[in-house]
């Protein structure tokens, strides 16, 4: 897959976003929660799908994927989506036959869907409003015990699964990160997999709360692990 063709800082991509809201290409997919600081591969193999990559890749690179409520409506031209999506940056693309295209998607911002737009193309696009991170009064240091909470399971987790899982490597990274929302957002790309528990982290805005949820995820994948259990796909 080709390279990132530009070094955006994390700020810089914000504000791409910020000025994108105004008309957001979107890319209805059921299932697929694209958090903030984490990396999704996305095949695009439908025509219209196709057109908005080639339009984001033309532009800012950017493109938002909003939950499909219902799996069977995917086909409609005008199928419903949930409210909060997450956008993205087209960080590394590929051309494929007939124009379809593997790339890597990497999350910058959440956003409410506020308006579908009518503009003749054949993809679909939004007025959107960007949803920041919402930190107690005390700003991020409020929140240095929750951290450690979900920074301790991590590193029970990496404990228990093999050098192989990634999970080692998972938990050095965590040590790494100063935003408790980044944390929270890594954490939960790597380890929960359960589509509406990624929605839910995807549409959790206060901070602290996201990373409650998120500890509580990890913690059960570790009973499950400890009691002899496979985690849920």
């Amino acid at each position: 897959m080709g390279e990132k063709p530009h070094e955006f800082s994390w700020e810089e991509m914000r504000a791409l976003v910020g000025r994108a809201t105004s008309a957001l290409k979107v890319f209805p997919l059921y299932g697929v929660a694209v958090l903030p600081g984490t990396p999704t591969p996305l095949h695009i193999f439908e025509p219209r799908y196709r057109a908005l990559t080639a339009d984001a890749l033309a532009s800012d690179r950017l493109l938002a994927v909003a939950g499909l409520r219902n799996p069977e409506s995917a086909p409609l031209a005008r199928a419903s989506v949930l409210p909060v999506a997450g956008v993205g940056f087209i960080e590394a693309d590929e051309r494929l036959p007939e124009g379809r295209y593997n790339i890597r998607l990497r999350g910058v911002a959440r956003v409410r869907l506020l308006e579908e737009l009518e503009h003749g193309k054949p993809y679909r696009e939004f007025r959107a409003q960007v949803l920041d991170d919402v930190y107690p009064s005390g700003g991020p240091s409020a929140l240095a015990s929750r951290v450690e909470a979900l920074e301790r399971c991590v590193y029970e987790l990496a404990a228990l699964l093999p050098p192989e899982s990634g999970a080692q490597q998972l938990a050095e990274t965590a040590a790494r990160i100063r935003a408790p929302a980044r944390l929270a957002d890594l954490i939960a790309a790597a380890v929960v997999s359960e589509p509406t528990t990624r929605q839910e982290v995807l549409e959790e805005v206060d901070v602290g709360r996201r990373l409650d949820r998120v500890t509580g995820e990890v913690a059960g994948v570790i009973l499950m692990l400890s009691q002899g259990k496979a985690p849920k796909a």
